[in-house]
């Protein structure tokens, strides 16, 4: 019977009709009704109930209509995932220069028979094969792995022995010998598990997801796409680094991976001797795991490579081959055992000398200087510490020096953070928390103030927002800047894929509710709500400015913060589909949006629509436009890993609109009601009784009681600015020094300001409801608005005016208030929609590079911003057109859209690094143009790129950069690891 509410189609349907119907009768009820007290009541009822059912529509869906994977839905996503793979590793391999002119080979051989399981375990029913020769090349590491029954093994080695290599290299040619749907091998560095707390399987899924965003997809209430690979054995965990858990998680990582073993999870596991064997010792072997060991160099092996990789000298040597600068020293260590020769069995510092002295022809005989280096450490140390000023040497001494001091900078900051991988939109994390907490507000600002130029340019001839108190201006500016600070925080989910949790969205409404109360119980202290609220009002000092900046900032990152943009953002994509269809629809919309700003140039240019607001438009136009055609380019859409169909952006953006408005219309309800109730409530607290006044005079002022109705006359004359917000609205007087924010708005023609000079001015209040009446050399006893005209009456006169009973001044205050709440949710329906429909996540580790994930995160901004700005235009068009204004709600509507388009620019992954990145110039501690930096780093060998993360070379470089102590490399065999702990 009820089967078909279960479906999330209908109910979101449901909801969007709901939604829709309820904004229509809003605009009706308000345009028809006079009263402003039967109009906020409809208005409170419609909000109420349009929050109450799409917010319960939400809350019920029980997650079962998505469907878990068929088999060949994953089989699919597993092919992606290996070409994404084949392409990660292989570019990798292409820089550490595994083909030039050929792979440095390492030998193995089985480890100690203490460190792996029984062999009955390992090969049930078949006897241990002895080995071919003792030992093996890693070249042939595939080939023993898969003739393991149970395919799980255990490759030890030092520092520097070449684990991360082996795992590259059998990642390569697992993936090379691999048939259509079967097992994808991933690497997975294993300094971020946390063994204690996340299981094995829960942490490969999340891993996945993270670095290919297309496995995050749901595929039921439970686990996602990543998660239901690894469970049907379609991920081979590539495990590198068991030695960067931390020592005291050894015992529980082991005995992790062993509770989750079964047949369709293989794996291979990289490691130190001792890591490896204080596990065993602590908690048990892994289970049906074979265990082998990479042997150390040999000097032949070694001299040979450094002399294929040395550029000949001209001359042949003794032997008939060409003669390099190794020769001689490779000779002499033939003969007589230096501490070089233990320093040539580490593949990682003959990969370092190589870069050191051959490719640079430098002399590699200071190596034999015992007296300069007594030991094998002091040698690796130099080649450590020459790496950087050696591949760096083709740009002088001064460039050398430059590149290692800002080298070490990045290795002292992924140092602190306890990780190897540099991500450019993880770098926020180096500003001080001032900073960070600050920043993202005033780059907002900063972005919405750019279009400043174009509104000064069109009030050169019009009437545009006018700014006549500067300090007022200053303290709106301070409080958006600490809404930021707040909303980001606070209003913020703490990670990506939170957006359709209602837990988040509770805390958000709690969050906003307390916050919005304590904001407005502030205004009514600082400001006189006495006589009425209104946007765009004039306020009695600068902490009511304050206060509004504030509320105003953190509402905007409420919308993203419902939307679903993270706390700290990762880099997104536009979800452009890959056909010619696609792209050509794209380029078309870009094109479209560059024309109307071409028109409204014209426009403007022409005298036919000289505003500001005719030039905001063109410009958010051109804007949106040109990122379109730039996000529609062959380039761009290289940079795009996902692939959606316009019906599936459709789709998403009807989704998260109705999700969105339902959401911001309870928060924004919910919110104004409380807050602007406990305002009032604060107004009448501190609206004690005052002296009668009647027939008294007050300086210029004369105040008179009759029939009920009070009244406060001079005969001085008052001049200001009248505002006419609509045909047969009620007119609101500005005093002088103060001027309305719009007085000239497209399509409303009958809005018009115009000065007059008050000779009579009459204050009328009935029950505490006041009014002006201007007598000017126009239209005699024009009647006006008179909250903003409070600032020329005395206080004890104002207070007597506005003496009546509680509810009249909850009539006055709360119907414009609880109206706001309508506005945010129609706004917030807009940003989430457009939010959700234009934001496909960037597969980070399938990146052709990190300047694609920037270029791509940057384009997507600027089209988000573009977009839902003038999306949030044309949701605030039909408030502007119909309201005429009631509660100042045209000047609401009409300071939105720009706001909206600025936030997501400085709250992408893109704005944060744009922030980052100045203050890290600013401060000396790397170049302004630092991903040309990175990325010369990279081609130099000193950095090694991850999809679109960045990683030193090795491990011990980082920590050599960093200035913390390293290791040596090669170490102990496990063997004596194993006899040392007992």
């Amino acid at each position: 019977m009820s089967g078909w509410w279960r479906s999330a189609r209908l109910r979101r349907r449901a909801a969007f009709g709901v939604c829709g119907a309820a904004l229509v009768a809003l605009v009706g009820a308000v345009r028809d009704s006079r009263d402003e007290n039967t109009a906020g009541v409809l208005v409170s009822v419609i909000a109420a109930v349009v929050s109450v059912a799409a917010f319960l529509a939400d809350a019920l869906r029980d997650g079962t209509d998505t469907p878990r994977p068929a088999g060949d839905v994953r089989r699919r996503a597993a092919d992606a995932l290996a070409e994404a793979v084949r392409e990660q590793w292989s570019a990798e391999a292409r820089l550490r220069r595994l083909h030039d002119p050929g792979p440095l080979d390492v030998r193995w051989a089985p480890a100690d028979r203490r460190l792996a399981d029984h062999p009955e375990n390992i090969r049930p029913g078949t006897p241990v094969p002895a080995p071919r020769h003792g030992e093996h090349d890693v070249g042939g590491i595939v080939g023993a792995f898969t003739s393991l029954p149970r395919h799980r093994l255990v490759a030890l080695g030092g520092p520097g022995s070449g684990k991360s290599v082996l795992a590259v290299r059998f990642t390569l040619g697992l993936l090379a010998v691999r048939e259509p749907g079967g097992p994808v091998p991933v690497i997975f560095p294993l300094s971020s598990w946390d063994p204690t707390r996340t299981g094995l399987r829960d942490w490969l899924a999340d891993r996945l997801a993270a670095d290919y965003r297309s496995l995050a997809a749901p595929t039921d209430g439970r686990h996602t796409l990543g998660r239901a690979l690894v469970d049907t054995g379609l991920v081979l965990p590539v495990l590198d680094g068991f030695d960067e858990l931390p020592r005291s998680a050894y015992a529980d990582a082991v005995r992790r991976i062993n509770s989750e073993l079964d047949d369709e999870l293989p794996l291979l596991l990289t490691s130190r001797p001792a890591a490896w064997a204080s596990a065993v010792r602590a908690g048990d072997v892994l289970t049906a795991a074979e265990v082998v060991e990479l042997l150390p160099l040999d000097t032949e092996r070694a001299g040979s490579y450094l002399e294929r990789t040395a550029r000949p000298r001209g001359r042949d040597g003794d032997d008939g081959h060409p003669d390099t600068v190794w020769t001689p020293v490779l000779r002499r260590l033939a003969r007589e055992p230096l501490p070089l020769c233990a320093v040539l069995t580490v593949p990682l510092m003959v990969a370092l000398a190589r870069t050191v002295y051959s490719d640079t022809s430098r002399d590699p005989a200071e190596l034999l200087d015992t007296a300069r280096f007594p030991t094998a450490g002091d040698i690796e140390e130099h080649l450590l510490d020459a790496f950087v000023p050696s591949a760096f040497a083709d740009g002088g001494p001064r460039r050398a020096a430059e590149a290692r001091r800002r080298l070490e900078q990045l290795a002292r900051e992924l140092e602190s953070r306890g990780t190897g991988r540099l991500a450019w939109w993880e770098l926020e994390s180096a500003l001080p928390r001032v900073v960070r907490a600050y920043a993202t507000g005033l780059l907002a600002i900063i972005a919405a103030c750019a279009l400043l130029p174009v509104l000064a340019l069109a009030r050169s001839s019009s009437h545009g927002p006018a700014v006549e108190d500067p300090a007022s201006v200053v303290a709106g500016l301070l409080g958006e800047t600490l809404g930021y600070a707040f909303g980001v925080a606070f209003l913020l989910p703490a990670r990506a894929g939170l957006r359709d949790h209602r837990g988040p969205l509770l805390r958000q409404l709690a969050v906003t509710t307390m916050a919005a109360t304590v904001l407005w119980v502030g205004v009514g202290l600082t400001d006189d709500l006495r006589f009425g609220f209104r946007f765009g009002a004039v306020t009695d000092g600068l902490l009511p400015d304050l206060f509004g900046g504030f509320l105003f900032a953190m509402l905007l990152t409420l919308f993203f913060g419902v939307a679903g943009l993270p706390r700290h953002p990762v880099p997104l994509n536009l979800p452009w589909a890959g056909s010619h269809w696609g792209r050509a629809a794209v380029l078309m919309c870009g094109a479209t949006l560059s024309a109307c700003s071409v028109g409204l140039a014209g426009a403007l240019l022409l005298g036919v629509a000289v505003t500001p607001w005719t030039a905001l438009a063109g410009t958010v136009c051109a804007v949106s436009g040109c990122a379109l055609l730039v996000g529609g380019t062959r380039r761009a859409l290289r940079d795009s890993a996902p692939r959606r169909g316009g019906g599936r952006i459709a789709h998403d953006f009807a989704a998260g609109l109705a999700r969105g408005m339902a959401a911001t219309l309870l928060i924004g309800t919910v919110a104004s009601s409380v807050a602007g109730a406990a305002a009032v409530t604060a107004t009448v607290l501190r609206s004690t009784s005052q002296e009668d006044l009647d027939g008294r005079r007050i300086g210029p002022w004369r105040f008179h009681e009759r029939d009920g109705v009070r009244t406060a006359s001079t005969d001085h004359a008052l001049t200001g600015t009248l505002l006419v917000p609509a045909r047969g609205a009620l007119p609101v007087a500005y005093p002088a020094g103060t001027a309305p924010p719009d007085c000239e708005i497209p399509l409303l023609p009958t809005r018009t300001c115009s000065a007059f000079t008050s000779r009579r001015t009459v204050f009328e209040s009935r029950s505490g409801a006041v009014t002006v009446r201007l007598t000017t050399a126009g239209p005699p006893g024009r009647v006006a608005y008179a909250a903003n005209m409070r600032s020329v009456l005395p206080e004890r006169g104002r207070a007597w005016l506005t003496q009546g009973p509680p509810l009249g001044l909850f009539a006055r205050c709360l119907p414009p208030m609880v109206a706001s709440g309508v506005l945010i949710g129609m706004v917030g329906g807009c940003v989430c929609g457009v939010y959700r429909a234009l934001s496909a996540p960037s597969e980070v580790l399938r990146a052709p590079g990190p300047r694609g994930t920037l270029r791509a995160d940057r384009t997507a901004s600027l089209v988000r911003g573009g977009i839902a700005a003038l999306l949030t235009a044309v949701v605030c068009l039909p408030v502007v057109l119909l309201s005429e204004d009631w509660g100042g709600m045209v000047d609401a509507a009409a300071q939105l859209w720009i706001p909206v388009g600025a936030t997501p620019l400085a709250l992408s992954a893109w704005g944060r690094f744009l922030i980052t990145r100045g203050w890290l110039a600013v401060t000396g501690r790397t170049p302004w143009r630092l991903m040309r930096f990175l990325d010369e780093a990279h081609r130099r060998g000193v950095l090694r790129q991850s999809g679109a993360y960045y990683e030193f070379r090795h491990q011990r470089l980082q920590r050599r950069l960093a200035g913390a102590t390293t290791a040596p490399g090669g170490g102990p065999p496990a063997a004596q690891c194993l006899d040392v702990l007992g």
